[in-house]
């Protein structure tokens, strides 16, 4: 079922009527044609239907539901460009110190390198040195054959294993360097973002509260000049109509009672009004109670 007539003009019969239901079923049908006919955007909202009243009838109106939701959009897309910002920002730390590590492991496999080959070359130079003093090292991984030679050997090895051991130390140093600094630069970046998370959200929560405000002073002076707030009626507006209602009734009576009079007693159509008989004549005590009824109502005191 579609829950709407199909060639029906919602729009006047709203502005055309004062019953505050049907008000709303007009509204809830009008709604339901607008989305199952995809109307959105080329017709005029219920927003502003709803405050439709005789000639008044603008095609849109601000609304708190509209205007917070358009808040909320432009902060949710502030937000999230900013949490992109910061991904890319902490993946470039990641970056850099996974580049610096690399780098660190490189020096330190070169290093070995350079002192392996600087320890050979010792030993060769070394011997060399030796040979010449008539001291003899010995056969490589033998034991020396004089206690000069034995001395010499122990210095070199002693030097190998002092420098593998800065090497070491340096790398190791260098490593933990890196990753604090890493660690240190990732830390800032998220107290960054997350203190400026914290502001935007107390302002997206003080432009809200701002908006909230602006639209429901809007729709209070739009009520104001419709009598309808969000289609219901205002306090005023029934007042207004009840006032109309009373007077369109004292009229009514008081031309019941000037017939009366004119021709002597009450007529058929007129019975209902006054609350006598047909028939009645003036003579009857109650033609003067109506008329001092009368005069009550038009002092303000009802009847």
């Amino acid at each position: 079922m579609a829950g709407y007539r199909k060639d029906f003009d919602y729009s006047d019969a709203i502005a055309a009527t004062q019953d505050a239901g049907k008000r709303q079923q007009l509204l809830a049908e009008r709604q339901n044609k607008i989305d199952a006919e995809g109307l959105a955007g080329k017709v005029a909202s219920n927003d502003a239907v709803s405050t439709w009243n005789g000639a008044y009838r603008p095609y849109s109106v601000s609304s708190t539901k509209s205007g917070g939701h358009a808040v909320s959009r432009l902060y949710d897309a502030a937000e999230t460009a900013r949490l992109r910002r910061f991904e890319a920002a902490r993946e470039r730390i990641r970056q850099q110190l996974s580049g610096q590590l690399s780098a660190i492991e490189t020096d330190y496999t070169a290093g070995m390198r350079q002192t392996d080959i600087n320890a050979r070359q010792s030993a060769v130079s070394n011997a060399e040195k030796l040979a010449a003093l008539g001291l003899n090292m010995g056969a490589a991984q033998a034991a020396a054959t004089s206690g000069a030679a034995e001395s010499s050997r122990i210095a070199l090895d002693n030097r190998y294993r002092s420098d593998l051991n800065a090497l070491g130390q340096a790398r190791l140093s260098a490593r933990a360097a890196a990753q604090s600094a890493a660690a240190d630069r990732e830390a800032a970046l998220e107290g960054d973002y997350y203190a400026a998370s914290e502001s935007a959200a107390l302002q997206q929560a003080q432009a809200q509260l701002t908006q909230f405000n602006a639209d429901r002073d809007y729709s209070l002076s739009v009520a104001g000049l419709t009598g309808f707030l969000n289609g219901t009626p205002t306090l005023a507006w029934r007042e207004y109509q009840s006032n109309i209602s009373g007077d369109t009734q004292a009229r009514a009576y008081e031309q019941a009672l000037a017939r009366w009079k004119n021709t002597g007693y009450v007529l058929q159509q007129d019975a209902a009004v006054l609350g006598v008989p047909a028939g009645t004549p003036t003579v009857d005590a109650s033609y003067k109670n109506a008329s001092l009824a009368l005069q009550r109502w038009k002092a303000g005191y009802g009847y």
